[in-house]
């Protein structure tokens, strides 16, 4: 496949990618704070993982796909959940470690994506290698990380008792360890979002989104 086409790709760390950036990770930061959904460690964390992200190029607005459909989760329901779990509340509130665990490795990629690449490549081992398996590195720790946040936020709400992947026995809701059959399969909702939504952002670009013959 040819890594020429342009579509509306974003060249990394351009003016026009800069400003972006900066500006929409400002947006997101104050919106965090207003809705008391970052702290003010979190923003700024925030801000700086965003700025990098999305200067890195399109495909940065993964980051904005997994906030909001994180967010969204978190606030669904919010009471239902504070009633089953006290501690719903206070981790509704995203400080400086949780933004960086789910955020701090895709943006590693991406920057190193962004100097060592250039602008985005379609995904193909044979022909761009090193570039496919950095972006397939960003979509996995997305995936997972959404995942995980939605199987949290929404498996709380589960009509059935959580059953521990340690003792195999029930056990309250909002306990660490404790899985059901609601919040899996929101985890593997989480990664078709995800994908999907790759998949929109190189299609945007311009670039080949076929399936991989092989893999």
């Amino acid at each position: 496949p040819s890594s020429s086409s342009t579509g509306k790709m974003l060249e990394p760390f351009s003016l026009k990618a800069t400003t972006l950036a900066a500006t929409i990770a400002t947006l997101l930061s104050i919106h965090g704070l207003r809705r008391k959904s970052l702290s003010k460690w979190g923003a700024g964390a925030a801000w700086i993982v965003g700025f990098f992200s999305l200067g890195s190029g399109l495909r940065g607005f993964l980051l904005i796909l997994f906030y909001q459909a994180g967010s969204s989760a978190t606030k669904y329901h919010k009471r239902e959940k504070e009633k089953r779990d006290a501690g719903a509340s206070v981790s509704a509130q995203r400080g400086i470690q949780q933004v960086l665990c789910c955020s701090l490795i895709a943006v590693l990629c991406a920057v190193g994506h962004a100097v060592w690449i250039g602008n985005e490549r379609e995904i193909s081992f044979e022909h761009h290698p090193t570039a496919s398996k950095l972006y397939c590195a960003i979509i996995s720790h997305y995936a997972t990380c959404l995942g995980d946040t939605l199987a949290s936020e929404m498996g709380i709400l589960s009509q059935q008792g959580p059953i521990s992947i340690i003792t195999l026995k029930t056990v309250p809701h909002g306990t660490n360890g404790g899985v059901t059959w609601w919040g899996t399969m929101w985890s593997g909702i989480g990664g078709v979002i995800i994908a999907l939504g790759s998949v929109l952002l190189d299609s945007v670009s311009g670039l080949d989104t076929r399936p991989l013959p092989t893999l």
